[in-house]
């Protein structure tokens, strides 16, 4: 039999590779004001769950699972203000610390009804955390490069534009997005089509009509608050394993999962009640779907990584290794990256995580 411990590394791998990845299949399509495509994202995560209960043959479906989902789902809504009030490169920093430090603090301290996770090493458990969060850190002081000559070459999750009025506009005006990171540099730039003209001037959202400090204030408080919510989703699913120590984490998968795709329906169906058409762009369905999918895989080998090794080792490695492979692409495929001053700081901060994923993995 294959020790838990390989398994859950094994997890973190697997967590570290699709969280990297999974959302470069939709990185040139429009999507929007985000809500449309997190819905489509999540039914491609129900197909991973239904997938795992088929290989584990077998699945429990407890409302504390769907809590899981749930609190995972009220984190990732908070992106699109966050995007809209203090921009992606902060909002990342903020939400990606709080979150590790709560899943480590949580696993550490015992919170929420956890058991106290103990480590043979301490110190060594200490300074590998302390420099995941490090190397978290350095990532902010990264300028990505941004081509602005062809808007087509960069798109990411949530524009920070308003876009069109739905697919009729969309198939009016094949250039009418923006991405998140074009936008933080240049926010003019977020075109929209109406009755064969552009204006210049979109209208903005509540979020970016917010005036200084408040806006910065709120997008702060969200980031740390949606941080907080990724930080705490897997304490359910620990909180059954303690009670059944032999069950094999894949049985949690299904339930987990339908807590974040009812979550998703359910603003949805709220969403498209009240803004009638719902902005949806059909060529962002099949990629939407697809990055589901590489999520709901990444986060089984979170929730594998977590159960097998705790919160206060396969939680960070899980949560911190994705940064490696998403500036991976950044650097080679997408040229965001660029510069020595930049990959010199990039290449620090991979020296920071890798030493503390290693130093984690001592310390057990």
């Amino acid at each position: 039999m294959v020790n838990p411990q390989v398994i859950g590394y094994i997890g973190a791998a697997v967590a570290s590779l699709f969280f990297g990845s999974n959302y470069v299949p939709v990185k040139n399509y429009p999507t929007g004001n985000g809500l449309a495509f997190t819905w489509v994202m999540s039914v491609g995560t129900l197909v991973v769950a239904y997938c795992a209960m088929f290989i584990s043959k077998d699945y429990i479906f407890d409302p504390w699972g769907l809590l899981g989902g749930t609190l995972w789902s009220i984190g990732n809504f908070c992106v699109i203000p966050i995007v809209k009030t203090i921009g992606i490169g902060l909002g990342l920093l903020l939400w990606c610390c709080s979150s590790i430090i709560t899943g480590y603090f949580t696993g550490k301290f015992g919170w929420f009804g956890l058991d106290k996770q103990s480590v043979s090493h301490p110190a060594l458990n200490w300074i590998g955390f302390a420099c995941i969060v490090a190397a978290v850190i350095f990532f902010f002081f990264i300028k990505p490069t941004i081509e602005e000559k062809d808007e087509h070459s960069y798109s990411s999750i949530v524009d920070d534009s308003e876009i069109g009025n739905g697919i009729d506009n969309y198939n009016n005006n094949n250039n009418g997005y923006n991405s998140i990171n074009n936008n933080n540099n240049n926010n003019n730039n977020g075109n929209r089509r109406r009755s064969g003209t552009f204006n210049n001037q979109p209208k903005k959202s509540i979020f970016e009509r917010m005036p200084p400090p408040y806006n910065t204030i709120l997008g702060i408080v969200l980031s740390v608050f949606s941080g907080i919510m990724y930080g705490v989703n897997m304490v359910p699913m620990q909180l059954w394993k303690q009670s059944n120590v032999d069950a094999s984490p894949l049985s949690f998968v299904f339930c987990h999962f339908s807590g974040i795709f009812l979550a998703n329906t359910a603003v949805f169906i709220v969403y498209s009640i009240i803004v009638r058409p719902p902005q949806i762009f059909p060529q962002t369905i099949f990629p939407s779907f697809f990055s589901g999918l590489l999520w709901g895989i990444a986060n089984v080998g979170l929730m594998v990584a977590t159960q097998n090794l705790g919160y206060t080792i396969g939680f960070p490695m899980g949560s911190g290794g994705p940064m490696i492979v998403s500036s991976l692409w950044s650097v080679f495929y997408f040229r965001e990256i660029q510069g020595v001053k930049n990959l010199l700081i990039l290449l620090i901060s991979f020296i920071f995580l890798g030493a503390g994923i290693t130093i984690l993995a001592l310390s057990s």
